[in-house]
């Protein structure tokens, strides 16, 4: 802001005052705008940037540690001082203030008993007359911006930091992410301390003001910020919620073999007929993983799984979803990439594999032969099923128990000890059981080509299976 009429020098120099220094010198530079009595506790908690805090010392802590955070919260809270009385309830200051306070340059006053706080008051406030119609002035400007934050709410930030001389960002705490900040400029400060204010009608969202030392936002207009960043954010926050919310029914009717209207909109520029995969996180983090999704305009599906959250992409957003996550510190699973949507819990199951198998990777994918590279559908799969396994594809005990084995064999690359293992068979069922199988279907594992049909049919047999739930 305008470099204002009044500094804690100046407060010093006045000789009618009678006050002095007892810590903090090298910060007499500090701009006044207002003075304000306060003996409540946690008086920065009442007080802003600009203020100077007036104490007979009821407020202040008696103990050397409590005094030291009492003036590190005082001058992170950007007050320009404090004026301590000399009053009998004063307690001792101890030299832990006096140190704190010459390590912040953040001034603390003595002043007399003869003087009167409403005489400090009053000095500053004939000295700042004029500022405070420049920030009347501003107040307008402020609410001119606010204009935009229905259409454009980019603008607005952009034309707050020109305003303020501040950088200004509105974070989802949660997630950490922006939901919406100004563009980087010469007025915007990139190396200064930055300070967080949760917005009046959202505890989840706070806004984060960068400033140039000594021109922090005032308290009056900090205020008048907060409404109108909420006022943007009360158009943007509904939109959000309520794509996270369609994004998470479109995805859920697709994996259970539906594909609803207008389902390509949310994947748009990108189509899931060139390719898509299903990323599998852990339950636990779903709501946070679909609002930063939702946040970032992500154009992906998610939605609840079972036993895990998931995510559907194009493989055009498959880095960007991956660096998401990342930032998140959520550890994922991807399956393979298939094209047809009639394959996503085929390639859900993929990735929830992937995600339990124990892996300690952020980012781990599926690795393996996959269906997407035998069948390019789930029809292509019923076919080959139907047509290698014949009898064996039925849901009876009896099929089940033959095709399992059939399974368990060929997972163990044809071994018998490990297969009758697995299985918990001797050796002798497991040798009657592949009698039974070449009875049933035709087809001997002892033929390469039969052993080639029965694999194929063992990799399609996950989507012929979720398709025929």
């Amino acid at each position: 802001m305008e470099q204002l009429a009044l500094t804690m020098r100046d407060l010093i120099n006045l000789e009618s005052l009678h006050t002095q220094v007892l810590a903090g010198a090298n910060g007499l530079g500090r701009q006044v705008l207002w003075a304000h009595s306060c003996e409540l506790e946690d008086p920065a908690r009442w007080l802003g940037p600009h203020e100077l805090l007036m104490t007979v010392g009821h407020c202040v802590p008696d103990m050397p540690e409590e005094q030291r955070v009492f003036i590190a919260k005082l001058e992170e809270a950007g007050l320009a001082g404090v004026a301590l009385g000399d009053h009998p309830s004063l307690p001792a200051i101890h030299q832990e203030l006096r140190d704190e306070a010459d390590r912040r340059s953040f001034p603390v006053l003595l002043a007399s008993s003869s003087t009167p706080f409403a005489a400090i008051g009053r000095t500053v406030a004939a000295a700042t007359a004029t500022s405070q119609t420049m920030e009347v002035i501003k107040l307008s400007k402020l609410y001119q911006l606010s204009t935009y934050a229905r259409d454009d709410p980019v603008r607005m930030m952009d034309g707050l930091q020109e305003l303020f001389r501040a950088g200004l960002k509105v974070v989802d705490v949660q997630t950490g992410l922006e939901i919406v900040e100004g563009s980087p400029s010469e007025a915007v400060p990139t190396s200064v301390r930055q300070r967080s204010y949760t917005l009046p009608g959202s505890a989840d969202i706070a806004l984060l003001v960068s400033e140039h030392p000594g021109e922090e936002i005032s308290s009056f207009l900090l205020i008048h910020l907060l409404q109108v960043v909420e006022v943007a954010l009360s158009q943007i926050l509904p939109s959000i919620r309520l794509n996270s919310e369609r994004s998470a029914k479109i995805l859920a009717s697709i994996l259970e073999g539906h594909l609803p209207d207008g389902f390509e909109s949310f994947l748009h520029p990108s189509h899931a007929s060139s390719g898509f995969q299903i990323v599998a996180v852990s339950s636990e983090h779903g709501e946070r993983v679909n609002r930063a999704i939702a946040i970032g305009g992500l154009p992906v599906l998610a939605a609840p799984g079972r036993g895990s959250h998931l995510i559907l992409l194009s493989e055009q957003t498959r880095d960007d979803i991956r660096h998401l996550l990342g930032r998140l510190e959520v550890r994922a699973g991807v399956s393979s990439t298939y094209i047809d949507l009639r394959d996503a819990q085929v390639a859900a199951n993929e990735a929830q594999k992937v995600l339990g198998s124990g892996g300690t990777k952020q980012w781990m994918d599926f690795s393996g032969v996959t269906v997407s590279l035998l069948t390019r559908s789930r029809k292509e799969a019923s076919a080959i099923v139907e047509q290698v396994l014949g009898g064996l594809a039925g849901k009876d005990p009896k099929s089940s128990a033959l095709r399992e084995t059939l399974f368990a064999y060929l997972a163990n690359d044809r071994r018998w000890n490990e297969t009758a293992s697995a299985l918990g068979i001797h050796r002798q069922t497991l040798f009657y059981r592949l009698g039974r199988i070449k009875e049933i279907t035709g087809r001997d594992v002892a033929s390469t080509a039969d052993l080639s049909a029965f694999w194929l049919a063992f990799q399609a047999w996950p989507s012929y299976a979720a398709g025929r739930k």
